[in-house]
């Protein structure tokens, strides 16, 4: 076999390889390895997409600001209305007042007022001076015994004697001690004297049984194993108040079920945030997904509390069409959350370097541990501000 022979078989080789496609969405032409998909789309028209999906969903956000703006003025006005009548009220009644009083003061005459004009004080005639000894009342004892400052009498009151017996000590009780200190104070008084009994002061019981201790609004992460090793950012500002709930494997319908006992005893108005979906993508389809988030709305509002969805991750193991699929399911999510009044949070372009997820392509590394956490931390904050 020559040489031209082996060159024309190469080039053949080479052609069956190397095939042209075309881009769905703008229609031009590459030259790609192999036989693509159906619906091949260029690198250029995904990155239009995803700026397509941001302004989007910065264009929602303006919109919900616009609305929220028009609502504050209204009520602004409607306040500013009622305080412009009130004083308008207690204007015409002052002025009356005022007329009545010069018509009396000048005989029926008007008398006309500048802004210089000043009401000089009349000096009382010699006549009118009473003269008395202020001082009078002080030259008897009695009148002495009878001077006690209002603070002395006021403390004499406050003050809770211990009944153990005499010369042992006195606790006073000052208007802003608290019901806890007050009986700190009590204990300790007991344990020093070595008497069990209550010295309680009289009234300070119901105040204590009726005083509530006011509890500071709960938040709740929830989602699946992504949500590993993010409790200390999260946490680490109010370690007694946040709590996050990792479920290893959960997919949408786990946290459905289980909704309602990890918030028992959450309080009023909890904050929630959810991370989940990233196991559904793997195993069903689009509208089966949309149904599981649906069923899980209603649930969270009959709790009555914030919820904040939060946007499924990329998975950099799976191909294309899993990534065109969470695309899709995040666009839906926050049209669906717009609409429903929950809020959502998306992590897409944060997430695109493959050194934040471990050697699986589907859990976060270290780094992307931490970059999650101080994402869902900085949300928490602004939603509870």
């Amino acid at each position: 076999m020559t040489d031209s022979e082996v060159a024309v078989g190469v080039t053949h080789v080479a052609d069956d390889t190397m095939k042209m496609t075309g881009c769905g969405s703008c229609g031009m032409y590459m030259i790609l390895e192999g036989a693509p998909g159906k619906s091949f789309v260029c690198m250029k028209c995904h990155l239009i997409e995803l700026m397509e999906e941001k302004i989007r969903g910065l264009e929602m956000q303006v919109e919900s600001l616009v609305e929220f703006r028009k609502g504050f003025e209204q009520i602004m006005e409607q306040r500013h209305e009622v305080s412009e009548g009130k004083s308008s009220d207690l204007q015409m009644e002052a002025g009356l007042g005022n007329s009545e009083g010069r018509l009396g003061e000048e005989s029926g005459q008007w008398k006309h007022v500048t802004k210089r004009t000043r009401q000089r004080k009349r000096r009382a005639s010699e006549g009118e001076i009473e003269l008395q000894n202020r001082f009078a009342e002080l030259e008897n004892e009695e009148g002495v015994q009878q001077v006690v400052t209002e603070g002395d009498r006021a403390r004499k009151k406050r003050r809770a004697v211990s009944p153990i017996g005499k010369g042992e000590e006195l606790m006073e009780i000052t208007p802003n001690m608290s019901p806890r200190r007050i009986q700190d104070g009590l204990k300790r008084i007991t344990r020093e004297n070595g008497n069990g009994k209550n010295l309680q002061p009289e009234g300070t019981g119901d105040r204590l049984e009726n005083s509530t201790v006011t509890r500071k609004r709960q938040v709740y992460v929830i989602g699946d194993s992504l949500l590993r090793r993010i409790d200390r950012p999260v946490t680490r500002a109010d370690p007694e108040n946040r709590r996050v709930c990792c479920l290893p494997g959960a997919k949408i319908r786990d946290v459905d079920l289980r909704l309602k006992r990890i918030l028992k005893g959450a309080g009023k108005n909890p904050l929630i945030i959810l991370h989940v979906g990233t196991n559904d993508t793997a195993r069903f389809s689009l509208e089966s997904i949309k149904g599981d988030y649906a069923r899980l709305g209603r649930m969270l509002k009959e709790i009555e509390a914030q919820v904040i969805f939060s946007g499924i991750l990329p998975v950099p193991r799976e191909g294309q069409q899993r990534c065109d699929k969470i695309m899709t399911i995040n666009r839906w999510l926050r049209q669906w959350c717009y609409k429903e009044g929950f809020g959502m949070y998306g992590h897409w372009e944060a997430f695109m370097d493959r050194g934040q997820f471990s050697r699986d392509g589907l859990h976060l590394s270290r780094e992307g541990n931490r970059l999650l956490g101080w994402r869902l931390a900085q949300l928490i904050k602004r939603a509870l501000n």
